[in-house]
């Protein structure tokens, strides 16, 4: 028994012997090295461009800068370049254009040394059928803070021509306050008599506060002022103090009063001053004014007036913008 399993086990040997071996498994392939873009750090970004760079610093400034004339003044209304005659600091826009109608009446509204002062009012339409000083002007913006004017004025005794260019060197949005400087000059033609004509500069500040009132302030030099009862022949020189507002009662309607007092040089006797209400529309305002003067260049109102404080005439400005 013991000789027939050894028999059986030795048979068993020689088969497995004889036997193929079995596949080895198949080799992993080499390991490729590393790509260097995978172990190394990587590249920087490239640097925005000149004109990338201008463009985000012009959204930051922007969103910086609060426009204070964003509420009323700045839902479609006319740009407040002007209180009446008075300019502010603030200049139209590039390409924009404002013209101007104004008519101021040389005849009073009541004049009580008269023999009849209510019949006058009357017969006279409150001083519009007789003399008027009558205004045109046409403003247009060249730049960004840039702008300039022509200016006629004329009556049945003289005509005036004005001719000047604004420029705006701060702004309320970045500096609190709107700063400009105003230089021109003025040819003054009477019949019967030699011109004249002069320079003016002007340097202007205004402020809007709670987009509500507009305060202007400025001080004005005339090199050859002229009015009523000064000569062509006399040169003389003129310094003035100017103030003015517009208080906006409603989003289309304000008040507005403005005032020059002669401070130096050739001065009338008395300050001049004009008062009135302004309805103002998208592109328009209408303004019926009341006051001292009938000088609406910078020759005639930096000189003050000699009419009375109780013969105060009438008159209005239209302007269209855009």
């Amino acid at each position: 028994m013991t000789t027939i399993s050894l028999l059986a086990l030795a048979l068993t040997l020689a088969q497995d012997s004889g036997a193929e071996p079995a596949p080895a498994a198949p080799a992993a392939p080499p390991t490729e090295p590393a790509s260097p873009s995978l172990t190394t750090a990587p590249a920087p970004l490239p640097k925005p461009s000149e004109g990338d760079i201008e463009v985000l610093t012009e959204v930051v400034d922007l969103q910086a800068d609060e426009d204070p004339t964003a509420a009323w003044y700045g839902q479609g209304y006319p740009t407040p370049i002007r209180i009446l005659s008075l300019p502010t600091a603030r200049t139209l826009r590039p390409w924009g254009f404002e013209f101007m109608v104004e008519h101021r009446s040389a005849t009073p509204i009541y004049d009580r040394s008269s023999g009849s002062p209510f019949a006058d009012m009357w017969n006279n339409f409150l001083g519009l059928d007789n003399g008027l000083q009558v205004g045109l002007s046409l403003r247009f913006g060249i730049l960004d803070g840039l702008d300039v004017g022509v200016y006629r004025a004329g009556s049945t005794r003289t005509d005036t021509y004005e001719f000047d260019g604004r420029y705006q060197v701060l702004r309320q949005e970045r500096f609190g306050v709107d700063l400009a400087a105003r230089a021109g000059l003025t040819w003054f033609v009477q019949p019967h008599a030699a011109d004249a004509s002069g320079f003016f500069g002007q340097l202007l500040g205004s402020r809007l506060f709670a987009n509500r009132v507009l305060v202007m302030a400025g001080v004005l030099y005339h090199s050859n002022s002229t009015n009523d009862t000064k000569y062509n022949e006399d040169k003389a020189w003129s310094v003035a103090g100017a103030l003015g507002v517009e208080w906006r009662i409603a989003s289309a309607l304000a008040f507005d009063a403005e005032g020059v007092s002669c401070t130096a040089g050739y001065c009338s006797k008395r300050p001049a001053f004009t008062a009135g209400l302004k309805y103002i529309t998208t592109r328009h305002t209408f303004a019926l004014v009341c006051g001292n003067t009938t000088w609406v260049t910078a020759d005639g109102y930096v000189t003050n007036t000699d009419r009375s404080w109780s013969k105060l005439g009438i008159g209005f400005n239209i302007t269209r913008s855009h």
